[in-house]
């Protein structure tokens, strides 16, 4: 059975099937080594010692059950990952690379899903820190009220993590293409770049004035800083719904590269 697992190729579904048929074939097996303990007992009662019809001993037997239950129930496990990971087209495989690995190595009883202090320990490998009582409630929310975290619950929340972060780096890429390389932009950069009327009157009331070196052609009209006020709507991550809705057309008007990997957070919104 191990060796029909370990040579398992072709889709992903296909392979799901035939390994839970082979799951589904355990339990006569459990039932079959049942007896042979039943059978086993009455030979150490009666003083048999030896068994001329096999070489194996009950022990064996168990052992080597335990292993094929493993391999199976991780090979499920690792299908039914990837059957996830295929569908999370909104992280890059390196993202996705680092959370399973990272959901794997704190799975410690390899049950394919992370237990609260398990999830918590995740997270801080990844740099996500909250307090305790923020951790209890985003287990709670990511787990919906059952005692574990699913791979899928976990990458979910890892997601909406990095997509609150992304979207922050998004706009800041396309500030820096609107600019054309300068440190501000001009009324006249962001309808360059067709941004709405409605969004650029929004950016220009909350974006402060630039007062550093300029160039010659854009002198005499007015400037803003869009770095520095970046920056601190990344740090302090309490922007209002009409400024995020205004950075979302901004992005939304360019198209920039998305980020290689998250900008990890010291803590919570």
């Amino acid at each position: 059975m191990q060796l029909a697992i370990s040579g398992l190729e072709g889709d992903v579904e296909d392979q799901l099937t035939h390994v839970r048929r082979l799951n589904d074939n355990l339990t006569p097996l459990n039932l079959y080594l049942a007896k042979i303990a039943e059978v086993d007992q009455k030979c150490e009662e009666a003083n048999i010692e030896e068994n001329d019809f096999t070489t194996y001993t009950y022990d064996e037997l168990s052992y080597e059950l335990g292993l094929v239950k493993n391999s199976v129930l991780k090979k499920l496990a690792f299908l039914d990952n990837q059957v996830v990971a295929r569908n999370m087209t909104n992280l890059t495989p390196i993202q996705l690379e680092e959370f399973e690995s990272v959901f794997r190595h704190f799975d410690r009883d390899a049950t394919n899903s992370l237990q609260e202090l398990e999830f918590s320990a995740a997270l801080a490998s990844l740099g996500l820190v909250f307090s305790e009582d923020e951790m209890h409630e985003s287990f709670y929310e990511t787990s919906r009220g059952r005692d574990h975290v699913t791979f899928e619950q976990f990458i979910r929340f890892m997601v909406d993590v990095t997509e609150d972060q992304n979207t922050a780096e998004q706009v800041f890429q396309s500030f820096r293409e609107v600019a054309d390389g300068k440190p501000y932009v001009t009324e006249m950069d962001l309808r360059h770049s067709l941004v709405p009327d409605d969004v650029i009157e929004k950016l220009t009331s909350i974006i402060p004035v630039h007062n550093g070196p300029d160039l010659q052609e854009d002198r005499g009209m007015p400037q803003y800083d869009y770095i520095s006020f970046m920056d601190k709507l990344i740090s302090i991550s309490n922007d209002t719904q009409e400024t995020s809705s205004a950075l979302h057309d901004v992005s939304n008007g360019r198209s920039p590269r998305p980020a290689d990997s998250p900008t990890k957070p010291n803590g919570t919104d």
